[in-house]
């Protein structure tokens, strides 16, 4: 059951204030809308910059899709959506105080935040699939990286799935997930009103994620102990471990963050007011993610173009002597004349390229005319590194 409450009356004039009064506390700089539309924005842009490079290699260039492809665009799918509720949960009570919200506004937050949640496992769950199936077509079979990507997937997939039905499923009638007046509701995991109970389930999927981010990082990394690997390939492996460093340490700040405020339980019940950090940190780890997914398919395509940039031009003259001139060149030899050797300098075609700009225009020795390849066959060839 529920108690019926106007939508216009605020938390605190039905609760009245809490015994630890947070209303004095400073803005945290994270709270404020311009941030966390910033950030959220800027990165899943990046997101679907990175990927679609990726895609456009994999689709059109190599041609040679893959599963990892399929699991990066259902990330990219789903972070979109949840990045974009998170978005407007801000004109609904993100980065405000709970307390000071009415009824409406909780309602639609606790409704805003439902959606988010699935959203946000699922990216999660999708992007590390797609690493990990990515890993399958880097490494021979039978390999340890390839082994390790093998349980990787199986793990993964497991934890994905436990907690999208947690999410999907909050309390044994789901409306109850979001009315803080429902009477005797069976809830549990990301809708339980145990703060211990709420804690505990946000700091597993958040610690497990952050044991699969170090996992996922590690694997690839082998291949710089390798013999063989050029130095190159051992500087984008490096690379690529500090922006995997860069999940890692998204991911173990959140953990930080959850257990220190109790996802949002401590020092008081303040879920929208020291809620956003973990969020917003969530959002941008798996945006860096997709990133980490998405270089090593597009570089190799790309680096060619980005060296473009400092252009170098190399020119290869390549001479060609006429059949005639061949032939009478062919036919005289060095103990000749001086006037004899040096008769073939009397042509027109020959005077025209050691004296373009001659004086004898009227005897016809020189032309005043560009006449392109048909006159000089002279090719020239551009590289671009």
């Amino acid at each position: 059951m529920a108690v019926s409450v106007p939508d216009s009356i605020r938390l605190i004039d039905l609760f009245g204030f809490p015994e630890y009064d947070n209303l004095g506390e400073p803005k945290p700089f994270t709270n404020e809308p311009g941030t966390l539309i910033g950030f959220t924005t800027s990165f899943l842009a990046l997101s679907w910059i990175f990927v679609c490079l990726r895609l456009y290699v994999r689709l059109r260039v190599v041609r040679m899709p893959g599963l990892d492809d399929l699991f990066v665009v259902l990330y990219l799918l789903f972070t979109s959506i949840a990045s974009i509720v998170f978005m407007i949960s801000i004109n609904f009570g993100t980065g405000q105080h709970f307390l000071l919200l009415n009824f409406g506004q909780v309602r639609t937050y606790l409704k805003l935040f439902y959606i988010l949640n699935i959203n946000l496992n699922l990216a999660a769950t999708f992007i590390k699939l797609s690493l990990l199936y990515q890993f399958l077509r880097v490494f021979d079979k039978g390999t340890l990286a390839y082994r390790a990507s093998l349980i990787g997937i199986v793990l993964v997939t497991l934890w994905g799935v436990a907690f999208v039905l947690l999410s999907l499923f909050p309390c044994a009638n789901i409306p109850d997930a979001w009315n803080v007046l429902a009477r005797d509701a069976k809830c549990w995991g990301y809708a339980s009103q145990n703060a211990d109970l709420f804690t505990a389930t946000l700091v597993s999927h958040n610690l497990i994620n952050t044991i699969f981010d170090i996992y996922i990082t590690l694997i690839p990394f082998q291949l710089y102990f390798q013999p063989d690997v050029s130095l190159r390939t051992r500087l984008g492996l490096m690379i690529l471990l500090l922006m995997g460093a860069t999940v890692v340490t998204l991911s173990v700040w959140r953990v930080h963050d959850t257990i220190y405020y109790k996802s949002g339980w401590y020092p008081t019940h303040d879920p929208t007011w020291y809620g956003p950090m973990s969020i917003l940190l969530m959002v941008l780890e798996i945006n860096v993610a997709s990133i980490c997914a998405s270089v090593p398919i597009f570089w190799p395509i790309l680096r060619p173009i980005i060296g473009a940039i400092f252009v170098t031009r190399e020119f290869s003259v390549q001479t060609e002597v006429r059949d005639s001139e061949a032939l009478s060149i062919s036919s005289r030899q060095r103990t000749g004349s001086e006037a004899e050797l040096n008769a073939h300098y009397k042509d027109s075609y020959v005077m025209d390229l050691v004296d373009p700009f001659g004086a004898n225009k009227d005897m016809g020795f020189v032309r005043n005319e560009v006449e392109g390849d048909s006159r000089r066959k002279k090719q020239r060839r551009w590289r671009w590194v």
